[in-house]
């Protein structure tokens, strides 16, 4: 049964008049609402159609916000890592100029030049565990290891938790120096008389030593004058002997080669002279007669040897030791389980040095203790570290990322440890025939790894100016963020905001309108059928 609802004449008017009345009032309110916030809605709904476009707006700000946090933390990270970088390379440049310096006027006592070197090793070693926001900047992924050990700790060694006696780096080039040299301090070869008139040296007697550790004869001896004879006779071991036919003439010379594990050489070379001092590794005074003459030349002979050994032969040892101490880490590598030196030297039951083995965690020091992740190639020889640079990234935008990581035991930095290393302790501490000979040999040797600072190619210098680039890489995202934001933002506050002026306008329309609408309403509701019949 369907029901009428009841009409009375008029009521369509009223009830329009009365919507109306409810749609001004919602308008003023709306309009209020919008002059006091300034918004021109507080939900997303009453934005219309470009709510969707707010809600984008809204989302873009808000990664805005984390790019740029992320850029301003990484900014802070780059910058101290170029610093930092930039004094190791310092340190080296420096190191080397020094050592070239030093060659047009050698010091007496060159002591102050193994503390001053030691002291840069030391200062390096701390620079490499810089750390922003209590991240460290050298350790690769690992930012929450500190990546190198304490100098003292590299230095001296230290013993583990299971009480394992870690060898330093000190004991490791003290170990190789007296092993090249031997207990005669000569490079382990031997020196006879066998007559008045001749001197003989020979070889490392023991086969498994002999090539690997001191000296060993190598080539034809070259004699000046008539007088001297030199030849080198026998193979494993090998002899030099060298006699007097008869008393030398002044300038007379016999001259050798002594070949260095490594595969390089030095020559020894002994000049006949009408008088020389006894600590000469180079004269020797013509006596009497050719026995006394071959007295001076054999002990001049015994000075050469040694001081060889003590200069070239150690500061070849010393810079081995250090180069090979500096590959060490303990963790990552080919295998993922650190990599460790390979020159701890092994000794047979005579205690005679034999050769060389790997290093281990529990009887060496391993200096480099932060991320070391290596490629998986197919063939695992071919395996490389990974690019430092990549270790750590920072997200800059929706679509870009910048590297700012770095490794401590990147190979360049490896270089110039090793070679303030190698004159912290090679270089000489006394004034003597030696001295000169040491000083060049550091010179070759610590110079050569020096050079990484700066000269070769990669080198510490072009990690800088990696870093560099990606805090110019990070500084111009930051740029380019910066005025998106300003654009979204601009876009935002287009939809979102309500211009105080229109607002302002159009409330006192609203506020006219609604109040004539009440003033009509309430001049209609006093008429009644009595005013028009009086």
């Amino acid at each position: 049964m369907t029901t009428i609802s009841p009409f009375a004449a008029g009521s369509y008017v009223a009830n329009r008049n009365t919507s109306q009345l409810l749609t001004l009032k919602n308008q003023l309110n709306a309009l209020s609402n919008q002059l006091s916030s300034g918004k021109v809605s507080q939900t997303y709904g009453g934005l219309g159609t470009g709510r969707s476009t707010a809600l984008a707006a809204q989302a873009t700000l808000s990664a805005l916000d984390g790019y740029g946090a992320g850029i301003t933390a990484a900014q802070t990270r780059t910058k101290l890592a170029v610093t930092s970088l930039t004094q190791v390379a310092k340190l080296g440049t420096d190191a080397r100029t020094a050592l070239n310096n030093g060659l047009q006027s050698i010091a007496a006592n060159t002591t102050a030049g193994r503390s001053i070197a030691q002291a840069n090793l030391q200062t390096a070693l701390d620079t490499l565990n810089q750390s922003a926001a209590g991240s460290y900047l050298f350790g690769g992924r690992d930012a929450t290891t500190q990546p190198v050990l304490d100098a003292d700790t590299i230095l001296n060694g230290t013993t583990d938790a299971q009480g394992n006696a870690l060898a330093g780096l000190t004991s490791l080039v003290n170990e190789r120096v007296a092993a090249e040299l031997g207990s005669g301090g000569n490079g382990r070869l031997t020196q006879t008389a066998p007559s008045a008139t001749s001197v003989q040296v020979t070889d490392e007697a023991n086969a498994a030593t002999r090539g690997k550790f001191g000296f060993t004869l190598s080539g034809t001896p070259t004699t000046t004058g008539t007088a001297l004879t030199a030849s080198v006779t026998g193979a494993g071991p090998a002899s030099l002997n060298v006699g007097l036919s008869a008393q030398p003439s002044v300038g007379d010379t016999v001259s050798f080669a002594l070949k260095m594990p490594d595969g390089t050489s030095t020559t020894v070379t002994l000049t006949a002279a009408a008088s020389a001092d006894s600590t000469s590794t180079g004269s020797f005074a013509i006596g009497a007669t050719a026995a006394d003459t071959m007295t001076n030349l054999s002990a001049t002979l015994t000075n050469a040897l040694k001081g060889a050994a003590s200069s070239t032969l150690a500061v070849n040892a010393a810079a081995a030791v250090t180069t090979d101490f500096f590959t060490g880490s303990a963790k990552g590598g080919p295998n993922g389980t650190g990599i460790m030196p390979q020159q701890r030297i092994v000794y047979d039951a005579a205690k005679n040095p034999t050769g060389f083995t790997t290093a281990k965690a529990t009887d060496t020091v391993l200096w480099y203790q932060g991320e070391n992740t290596y490629t998986t190639p197919a063939d695992p020889t071919q395996a490389v570290p990974t690019s430092p640079l990549d270790t750590q990234s920072v997200q800059v935008s929706a679509t870009g990322k910048v590297g700012t990581g770095a490794r401590a035991n990147d190979k360049t930095i490896q270089n110039v440890l090793a070679g303030l290393a190698t004159m912290a302790f090679a270089l000489p501490t006394a004034s003597d025939a030696n001295t000169s000979a040491t000083y060049k040999a550091v010179v070759g040797k610590a110079g050569t790894l020096l050079s990484a600072s700066d000269q070769t190619n990669p080198s510490v210098q072009d990690t800088v100016t990696q870093l560099s680039v990606a805090a110019t890489r990070l500084s111009n995202a930051g740029t380019t963020n910066t005025a998106t934001r300003t654009t979204v933002q601009n876009t935002l506050d287009g939809i979102e905001q309500a211009p105080t002026e229109e607002v302002v306008a159009k409330l006192l329309d609203v506020q006219n309108r609604l109040q004539a609408s009440y003033q009509v309403t309430a001049s209609l509701s006093k008429l009644s059928l009595v005013n028009y019949i009086s």
